[in-house]
């Protein structure tokens, strides 16, 4: 999703508040396994960054990971869908070779949530993330230097083709890509099952114009 300053200050704000007020209701129930059992190997070259991330209080509130909660624990399962992270960890301490940042406090959370506003819910509440197996079919779509094409298997596009226009549908939900000059636009469900609306400006097309 695509935000700008004032709105991702205003959607933290918002999110918070709902964070903040499940936590208070969340205080008598007990995770299954502690967040602290999900920290690092001692070989990891981010041990000192990962583990105190796993050790952070932040996650008594929110889990680490939705297997840690209770069936009946309604406030942790809110948390959990609205600022939790079961992929990258909520300071995005796993996403990638690196640390998403080594401020492992309140900001570098809301930091982190502002980037990847509300993971959970979109890809495993309201999307289908972690199905083994995506089913990906383009009703139409067009791609520069090759034309229109109509009802193909999304599935066996080569990887990195840049498509201008592309409707379909993904785990059988819509999906619609339009990326005219300087900027992408997405709606729906993307090929891994997560949902998205995003607007942002593609410097590819930029670049490719100077």
């Amino acid at each position: 999703m695509f935000f700008n300053p004032s709105s991702a200050l205003v959607f933290m704000n918002k999110l918070m508040s709902l964070v903040l007020s499940a936590s208070l209701l969340s205080g008598c129930a007990t995770y299954k396994k502690p967040s602290s059992s999900y920290g690092p190997k001692l070989d990891d070259p981010h041990y000192e960054v990962r583990e105190r991330a796993a050790q952070s209080p932040i996650y008594n509130i929110v889990p680490r990971h939705r297997e840690q909660i209770r069936f009946y624990d309604f406030p942790h399962w809110t948390t959990w869908a609205l600022a939790g992270n079961d992929g990258d960890g909520i300071f995005g301490e796993y996403s990638g070779k690196n640390p998403y940042t080594a401020n492992i406090n309140f900001k570098g959370f809301c930091s982190w949530n502002a980037r990847n506003p509300m993971h959970n819910l979109t890809f495993y509440v309201i999307g289908t993330a972690d199905w083994k197996r995506h089913y990906n079919f383009s009703l139409m779509s067009m791609e520069k230097g090759v034309g229109v094409k109509v009802f193909s298997n999304a599935s066996k596009w080569k990887r990195g083709t840049r498509k201008t226009f592309d409707i379909g549908f993904n785990d059988f939900k819509p999906y619609l890509k339009i990326a005219p000059p300087k900027v992408d636009v997405y709606l729906g469900w993307r090929k891994n099952g997560s949902f998205e609306i995003k607007a942002r400006p593609d410097l590819r097309k930029k670049l490719d114009k100077q």
